[in-house]
């Protein structure tokens, strides 16, 4: 390959050469190397293309074309943020779980952190079940209501913004994941905090208070009757928003201004509510996720967990109005929460 820098300096360089230092480069040094050479230009986007197909694959995701924004350079930075924002990653299979055998049963004693940082899950008091084939044939977590799953304590309070992805069902007034105890501050995801008392209360996400009721939180309109959904709760102070199975069903809410020092997966920080269903998958990433690459994570976790899930053609999906639910049967539980949307 014959290069001429700006400089007016000539020289050839053999083409294996030349794509195997592109594919070891980032993408800003990818933008440079384009801006240094116009005739590197299309093998740096060649060189984009397959590091961006390698990194959606290692984070399990899909590649949707509508999805697709600018250049596969800027495509790759912006994949390459989401990947550095990833503090912690959990799933149900069993090759992440250290389990233990009781009987006939599997419990999990931890849960490893794919995302490389160390954050990993272990039980706290007592181990939740290990469901082998829960949904779609993939592993899940089965908390019954006394069960808990804790990380170890941050190195820092994270800020906001940070984003919950969690594939989990859960029935009843139920926390899915909060702080991590109490001396922390609120920071959570739950079915819960109704206006009225109702035996599957809707979806809420909260990051105000510490032990009183909120006074600011963002609720949707899907309610804890036990199903399987993908929940991506976006803690973002007033440009909170929720969203399930694609839906957005809360958009530009405060949800308050507290920072995460870990997870209570599987109760509240109190340890007072706590979760009967099950937990598939949580991913939390550092940032307010892009409208595209958040789908696209979704639409990879709804065929992998076999879950309907609305792709829409134009980003951001649009807020549901209508809620999604039947009253499930036999729930005698009563909640004691209560709370002001802010």
């Amino acid at each position: 390959m014959h290069l001429k820098l700006p400089s007016g300096t000539e020289f050839f360089l053999d083409g294996l050469v030349v794509e195997s230092i592109l594919l070891n480069l980032c993408a800003n040094d990818l933008a440079n190397v384009c801006s240094a050479c116009s005739s590197l230009r299309c093998p740096s986007q060649a060189a984009a293309e397959r590091a961006l197909a390698a990194l959606v694959q290692k984070l399990q995701s899909a590649m949707l074309r509508h999805c697709e924004r600018g250049s596969w350079i800027a495509q790759l930075r912006e994949w390459e943020v989401v990947q550095t924002s990833n503090l912690v990653w959990l799933q149900g299979d069993r090759d992440s779980l250290v389990l233990v055998n009781q009987g006939d049963q599997q419990y999990v004693q931890c849960c490893a952190d794919l995302s490389g940082n160390g954050n990993s899950a272990s039980m706290y008091m007592r181990m939740p079940l290990f469901k082998p084939d829960a949904v779609n044939g993939c592993g899940a977590i089965e908390f019954d209501g006394a069960s808990v799953l804790k990380t170890k304590p941050f190195s820092e309070p994270l800020p906001q913004p940070i984003t919950l992805m969690v594939v989990a069902r859960a029935r009843g007034d139920t926390t899915i994941v909060d702080s991590l105890g109490p001396n922390s501050s609120r920071f959570e995801l739950c079915h819960g905090y109704p206006s009225g008392w109702h035996p599957s209360p809707e979806i809420c996400m909260t990051a105000s208070g510490h032990d009183a009721s909120p006074k600011h939180s963002v609720r949707g309109s899907t309610r804890g009757t036990g199903d399987w959904h993908i929940y991506t709760a976006v803690f973002n102070q007033r440009r909170s928003e929720v969203f399930v199975d694609g839906y957005c069903e809360a958009s530009g809410k405060n949800v308050g201004t507290n920072s995460l020092d870990g997870l209570s997966i599987g109760c509240d920080h109190n340890g007072i509510f706590f979760l009967i269903g099950s937990l598939a998958e949580l991913r939390l990433f550092r940032c307010h996720i892009p409208p595209s690459q958040r789908v696209q994570l979704e639409a990879a976790m709804a065929r992998r967990y076999g879950i309907p899930y609305s792709v829409a053609k134009e980003l951001p999906t649009t807020p549901r109005t209508t809620g999604r639910f039947n009253c499930a049967a036999g729930l005698t539980r009563s909640s004691s929460r209560a709370s002001d949307t802010g």
